[in-house]
């Protein structure tokens, strides 16, 4: 499984050191205002798909953000970036206004076998002299539909196969046909073609992120005209996840990621794995020895290499510092927490948990 493009370089004392490399962020918090606004950008964790037993599949699946594609488009449609992830400019600047800024794993036509999308859309305001960021929680955009076809089905409706058809573009789903077919979240139909004329099966939409198969038969009888079974296999349907999702979130904990969009909010719970100690604005320490025991940093997983993506979370004197504090507890590296608190703007240098009044170690 491939991770993200590595944000930390450099390996000093186990402290992840941040000072010199690319993050995923185009201008951090010190830079000096511009004329212009600027736009900033972080992803939340490599998009996963698998199957409800829990086996990963990896056909058809670009987990490289860096490849992915981003877009940025004013509200009134002109282009201010399209192109690789990856290959954006180090800086954005643009005009005060509305902007369309997507993140997606592909370019993606429907109906098209083995291909999933990944990503995520905003619509922003950039102010005058101003720094937009934008997290990308990447989730699945489309959905997917896999056809098996019972005798009845094929004897009724001889040849080769039915087509998927959604807006201008006709895809052929063939009887011996065991993929996946992925269509956008908008109606589509399913096809006989035969003598050059086409004979409407039905017609269904899917919702964003949903995966089922189907299966068609069909009986007819003296009694009743003919008929289509359709039968929806849940125990195939797939999900998306970030690196984090393995375990369940309690209810009303947020992530870390959501958690940033309650800036200045008391007893708010924040879910992460506790990533490490020490921190600094350029630095992380994520093993022993640790030093404070003020302190500790979460994350979205234990894989996570992105410092924006984390967030320092304050132990005051008492219960809570002498439970979650990596000098005296050093087992708890790793342990899924959730933490209730202050959400901050900045901690460190970057959105933080401060007031921390109570804990959960799951």
């Amino acid at each position: 499984m491939k991770s993200l493009k590595r944000v930390f370089c450099g390996l000093a004392v186990a402290a992840f050191v941040l000072q010199g490399c690319t993050s995923f962020m185009l201008k951090g918090p010190e830079e000096k205002p511009q004329a212009n606004g600027r736009i900033a950008f972080a992803i939340d964790g490599v998009p996963q798909e698998h199957y409800s037993d829990g086996t990963f599949l990896k056909s058809g699946i670009n987990t490289d953000t860096n490849s992915f594609i981003l877009k940025i488009y004013s509200t009134a449609g002109e282009k201010v970036y399209e192109g690789a992830y990856g290959q954006r400019p180090m800086e954005i600047s643009v005009t005060p206004g509305g902007y369309e800024v997507g993140l997606y794993s592909r370019n993606f036509t429907p109906p098209a076998l083995d291909a999933p999308v990944f990503g995520e859309e905003h619509t922003i305001v950039v102010a005058e002299n101003e720094q937009a960021r934008v997290s990308f929680r990447c989730t699945q955009v489309n959905a997917g539909i896999r056809l098996q076809f019972e005798e009845s089905f094929k004897e009724k409706f001889p040849g080769s196969g039915v087509a998927l058809v959604q807006g201008e573009k006709r895809l052929e789903y063939g009887y011996s046909q065991t993929k996946y077919a992925y269509v956008s979240a908008e109606p589509f139909s399913i096809v006989y073609g035969t003598g050059g004329k086409d004979t409407l099966l039905l017609e269904k939409s899917l919702e964003a992120g949903q995966m089922v198969t189907m299966r068609l038969s069909h009986s007819s009888s003296r009694t009743t005209a003919s008929v289509f079974k359709v039968e929806v296999d849940t125990t195939r349907a797939w999900s998306t996840m970030n690196f984090n999702a393995g375990l369940k979130i309690p209810t009303g904990a947020l992530t870390i990621a959501e958690a940033k969009g309650h800036i200045g909010e008391k007893n708010i719970k924040v879910f992460g794995y506790l990533f490490g100690g020490d921190p600094s604005t350029t630095t992380v320490r994520v093993g022993p020895p640790f030093e404070s025991r003020a302190t500790i940093v979460i994350a979205p997983s234990m894989t996570e290499r992105n410092r924006n993506n984390m967030m320092v979370v304050e132990l005051p004197s008492g219960e809570v510092r002498d439970a979650l504090n990596l000098v005296n507890n050093p087992d708890n590296l790793g342990r899924p927490v959730v933490v209730t608190g202050t959400i901050v703007q900045s901690y460190y240098g970057y959105p933080g948990v401060k007031s921390t009044k109570s804990y959960a170690l799951l």
